[in-house]
């Protein structure tokens, strides 16, 4: 399809569909192809234990912008004497995906190289492993949970046949965490910088936005200006008429054309700062404020207002209660680290000594195994693609740039599984609209932080597992995924160690003539503008905000930090406000996808959705297109 469908939302929509969707500047081009990649201290030690600033890091991502900026890219490779059936570039779930799907389909002599820039597998599922007081504690850095309701059966099916139990981790997740069950309590922090004091107020904030529960007293807790506090009670309650001069028949288009600040501002008379309250699950969900997404969206985001536009009828009052698996989705302890570490251990066993039986959460890989002569798959870390394309003779040359040096590998085929935004400069060969194509989609800037806490007794005395943030430099905060699966357990006396996990979305506001593209893009630059230290300070100083009243002291209790920088995060997908319908088969990622001789193309862009599914759905079409040569 082309951009989504327009959907009727209804209360049970709401309700089934409320889950998230979950250093220092860039070097220059020249240092860059002189070799600044160095991937030395990957082999020295474990990389998912490694701090400081981790997702793009730094050694990833220069050697491809100066091939996307510049145009340049070295002029002589090194051939290597490696022939392989499919080399796969990218080594996130789609290209791991399409590598197993691959061998299954090919057979089990199959030769696969998978080539990725960055010193870790898994893409944006990626695992921060901390070690506090003899416990293993895990952070999630990017990709969180698993959208089972949402998945096609070939995808539920591959999940399952690669280890994922689904109902193991569902009933592994300790009661109340707000990511995996967002009905669940939890509070909202305001900072004193926008709302004159730092303070908490804890409720069932989600349910309390649908108008269920005692809305009114909550938002008056509050204590925002009295319009902000009359409009949204107002807005919530579905008792003021918001569009009476608007027919109904026009209201769903209204809906679709209209921003949800512009509707809060102009109709319920909200300020700035009652605004900002709406916004940080639209910011978790869209990367972009209030302004960016329309009023129809953010009810998918569980904003407030679904009573303005959809009161609720005695019939749909009468309807039996939701499953609460329909909106509770399985996760590990570690975000989908662990979905990529299965498909790692699916196709290299012997990083895990050739034991596929043992816990993936628990246990600790062995790199040195990833690319082994002797092996038939090999995943070639620390190596930034910077060229493919086809040969006369039925074969695929893939050249790319690792520790400095220039180096070619030939193939049958190629799956191109990393950011769509690059294939145009990685392939010169493609007809110029398809590039276009390729480029019109922007992955959504932001940071995954995990801050590592020596003491968390502070954060534990609310007894709630997050925070919406409105207004802050983290718009959501929750402790890592508690899940207790196999022989992990997470650490929850009171004075434990504990990690929390906190989101920063760097899009700025999109103003008039700006679009969620060029937010998105000028979002990027900023973060990768911001050094370690000063997120570090934003971190230290929002968790000092809100918990230091309960005693916090970042000198005392917080022990590490690690930033997960994604300036290429989630994969773009097309907003009411910023695209064209498209009719079936003609938006633009389904025209840039189109194989390119022997070479296919990938990742959760070619679907235009920032899913787990959509990588593999991606995957699964790719391996299709090239066996069929």
């Amino acid at each position: 399809m082309g951009k989504k469908d327009h959907l009727q939302i209804t209360r049970r929509d709401f309700l089934d569909g409320m889950a998230l969707a979950g250093g220092g500047l860039a070097l220059s081009p020249l240092r860059a192809l002189a070799g600044s990649q160095d991937g030395a201290h990957a082999s020295q030690v474990y990389p998912p234990s490694l701090m400081g600033l981790r997702g793009n890091h730094p050694g990833s991502f220069e050697v491809a912008h100066a091939l996307a900026r510049e145009g340049q890219r070295p002029d002589e490779f090194e051939l290597l004497d490696e022939a392989y059936d499919l080399v796969v570039v990218g080594a996130g779930i789609s290209g791991l995906t399409a590598a197993y799907l691959f061998r299954k389909q090919h057979g089990p002599d199959a030769k696969i190289l998978i080539l990725d820039n960055h010193d870790d597998f898994g893409g944006h599922a990626k695992r921060n492993e901390f070690s506090a007081q003899g416990h293993m504690l895990l952070g999630a850095g990017g990709s969180l949970n698993l959208e089972q309701a949402a998945m096609g059966e070939a995808e539920l099916s591959l999940l399952k046949e690669i280890g994922v139990n689904f109902t193991e981790l569902r009933e592994s997740v300790e009661p109340g965490y707000l990511i995996h069950d967002p009905m669940s309590r939890h509070g909202i922090y305001l900072n004193r910088a926008i709302y004159g004091e730092d303070r908490s107020v804890l409720a069932d904030w989600n349910l309390l936005w649908a108008g269920i529960g005692d809305f009114d007293t909550a938002i008056r807790s509050l204590n925002l200006s009295k319009a902000d506090e009359q409009g949204l009670i107002a807005l919530v309650s579905g008792e003021n008429d918001f569009l009476e001069d608007i027919p109904p028949d026009d209201r769903e288009r209204f809906a679709r054309e209209t921003s949800y600040a512009t509707f809060l501002r102009g109709r319920v008379g909200l300020s700035d700062q009652g605004i900002k309250i709406t916004e940080p699950w639209v910011k978790a969900l869209h990367c972009a404020g209030a302004e960016a997404v329309s009023v129809q969206e953010v009810f998918r985001a569980g904003a407030p207002g679904l009573n303005t536009l959809m009161p609720m009828t005695e019939a749909e009052g009468d309807e039996e209660p939701v499953d609460p698996d329909a909106y509770r989705y399985p996760i590990f302890p570690d975000g989908n680290a662990s979905v990529a570490r299965l498909l790692v251990r699916q196709l290299i066993p012997e990083v895990v000594g050739g034991d596929l039986g043992q816990n993936v959460v628990t246990s600790q890989f062995d790199y040195s195994q990833l690319d082994r002569e002797t092996s038939r798959i090999r995943l070639r870390l620390n190596s930034t693609a910077v060229n493919a394309r086809n040969l006369d003779n039925e074969q695929v040359e893939i050249a790319y740039v690792a520790k400095g040096e220039a180096k070619a590998v030939r193939a049958k085929h190629c799956i191109l599984a990393g950011y769509g935004g690059i294939v145009p400069h990685l392939c010169p060969e493609l007809p110029e609209a398809q590039k276009q194509h390729l480029a019109y989609g922007v992955k959504a800037p932001f940071i995954c932080t995990n801050v590592l806490l020596r003491n968390a007794e502070a954060v534990r005395k609310a007894g709630v597992s997050g925070y919406q943030c409105p207004g802050s430099f983290y718009s959501l905060f929750a402790s890592a995924p508690p899940v207790n699966v196999g022989d992990f357990r997470v650490p929850s006396g009171a004075s434990d160690p504990m990690v929390v996990w906190m989101l920063h979305v760097p899009t700025p506001k999109v103003t008039n003539g700006m679009s969620a593209r060029d937010a998105y893009r000028l979002g990027r630059h900023n973060l990768l503008s911001m050094t370690f230290e000063e997120i570090e300070a934003e971190t230290l100083n929002q968790l000092a905000g809100m918990f230091g009243s309960a005693g916090f002291d970042a000198s005392r209790d917080v022990e590490a930090i690690t930033v997960n920088r994604w300036a290429h995060g989630y994969a773009y997908e097309y907003m009411d406000l910023h695209d064209p319908d498209w009719p079936e088969g003609e938006a633009p990622h389904e025209l840039g996808r189109k194989p390119i001789g022997r070479i296919a193309i990938a990742n959760s862009d070619a679907e235009a959705y920032a899913y787990v599914q959509a990588a593999m759905k991606a995957a699964r079409r790719a391996v299709g297109e090239v066996l069929a040569q």
